[in-house]
């Protein structure tokens, strides 16, 4: 390391500072005013007062101090902080310029109204007509009010039919996007219409079906 002549002069250091340059001549095998030389050129440089590259300019330090490891950061004395520091890179005339504001642009005229016919207003939407199931016998009627409406014996069902012959669910009526089916659930003695016997089939207004003796007749409303 080639140290450059100088003569002592006194500055005021504070402790804490002073015990960072310290650790970090410890760390780096430098000695301590070499480093706070180091410093002080560093910063002459970044202020623009010094070049680098001029003649009879010259680093007090040649050798680059090798990379000391990393320590947890300490933080500046407060003595250090203030509005009146310049920050890396920055010289003096930088200091309190701001970047000019950004151009706005006006906002943009709302378009003009189309002078084509006016929008017609939606039609009200038709309700779909309501199923009814009509016993022929009792007179009982039941309102499909339900996408899955089951017929059979038990008493679970939707309509309840009181007869042995009547599978305990025998029948079941769903409701497919406002269309009505009616499907045999493998009943032992079946679903009929017009003397077919049926797996499933779509219900219209006034259609009849026999399930086991019982007539029903539907109904849609």
């Amino acid at each position: 390391m080639v140290r450059q002549p100088s003569k002592p002069r006194q500055i005021a250091i504070s402790d804490r500072l002073w015990n960072v340059y310290e650790v970090m001549a410890s760390d780096s095998g430098f000695e301590t005013d070499d480093l706070i030389n180091q410093a002080m050129f560093d910063m002459a440089v970044r202020l623009g007062y010094v070049s680098p590259v001029s003649q009879g300019a010259q680093a007090p330090i040649e050798e680059k101090i090798p990379q000391a490891p990393q320590r947890p950061t300490i933080p500046a004395p407060e003595s250090y902080a203030g509005e009146g520091r310049f920050a890396a890179g920055r010289t003096k005339e930088a200091v309190g310029r701001k970047a000019p504001p950004a151009p706005t642009r006006p906002p943009a005229p709302a378009p003009a109204p189309s002078p084509s016919r006016p929008a017609m207003a939606a039609a009200p939407r038709a309700e779909r007509a309501v199923l009814y199931v009509i016993g022929e016998e009792s007179g009982t009627e039941k309102k499909v009010d339900k996408d899955i409406f089951i017929i059979g014996r038990s008493s679970k069902c939707d309509l309840v039919i009181n007869s042995v012959k009547v599978s305990r669910e025998h029948a079941i009526i769903t409701r497919e996007r406002g269309e009505y089916f009616i499907e045999d659930l493998g009943s032992a003695n079946g679903t009929w219409y017009k003397g077919e016997k049926i797996e499933k089939m779509k219900i219209k207004d006034g259609d009849e079906i026999f399930i086991c003796d019982e007539k029903f007749k539907f109904v849609l409303r």
